[in-house]
């Protein structure tokens, strides 16, 4: 699920966030194992499933420390944390026996945090969502089709409910583009504006990502996708 899935991080059960001393909103240490609820809103159905996403160690690659979150659904990200940021480097899914390297770093969060609100940044992102229709409903994929988005740290201050517990201090990114296709006989060509929320919270990581990729056509359905943490262990 591309970005979907490579925003791996993590929350406390218990308690809300205390103001952080630094700039700790991306836990890459062994251990850490968190569980989220999926809701996916298509036109004609709901869908829910759960996603667990753990920290299982580091490894070298191109001679660059980086840390591996595994998922349920089998894929394997590499992440490392530069000075100027959180990046995504490779993948694994489970037909490769070696994690294929991202074309360029892709940047989850920039850092200092501290320094960050206004800041904005592109990189490459894929449908999570939309389908077609009369092709067993199959969602495209990044081979499909991949586009820029442009990321922008709208807030440092925001507070986010999840069933996980209630979150101060948390930062709200926001990714947006309009992705061009095919609609379909009547409608040609049509632009679908595609928006991505996520909120991370101090010492915690990801608690709540929402995405829209609103399309209804004869050829292609889109939706919306929620992402919310509910459970973490450390």
């Amino acid at each position: 699920m591309g970005r979907l899935t490579l925003i791996l991080f993590c929350l406390s059960v218990l308690a809300a966030c205390d103001k952080p001393a630094s700039d700790d909103y991306f836990p890459l240490h062994q251990g850490l194992h968190w569980e989220y609820q999926v809701t996916i809103e298509h036109p004609e159905r709901l869908d829910t499933k759960q996603l667990i996403i753990e920290s299982i160690g580091q490894t070298s690659l191109k001679e660059e420390t980086v840390s591996i979150r595994t998922t349920s659904d089998g894929t394997d990200y590499y992440l490392a944390q530069r000075t100027d940021g959180i990046y995504r480097l490779a993948k694994r899914t489970l037909v490769e026996s070696e994690p294929r390297l991202d074309a360029s770093p892709r940047m989850v969060l920039p850092l200092p945090i501290a320094q960050a609100e206004g800041k904005t940044w592109s990189t490459i992102s894929q449908p999570y969502l939309i389908e077609r229709v009369y092709e067993g409903m199959d969602v495209m994929t990044a081979d499909m089709l991949q586009f820029p988005m442009t990321y922008s740290v709208l807030s440092l201050d925001e507070t986010v409910e999840v069933s996980a517990g209630r979150f101060s201090y948390c930062i709200l990114v926001e990714g947006q583009t309009d992705l061009s296709l095919y609609a379909d006989a009547r409608t040609g060509n049509t632009t679908v504006p595609i928006t991505t929320r996520e909120w991370y919270a101090p010492g915690v990581g990801l608690v709540k990502l929402e995405r829209e990729e609103p399309l209804n056509t004869d050829v292609y359905k889109g939706g919306k996708i929620t992402m919310e943490l509910v459970r973490f262990e450390d």
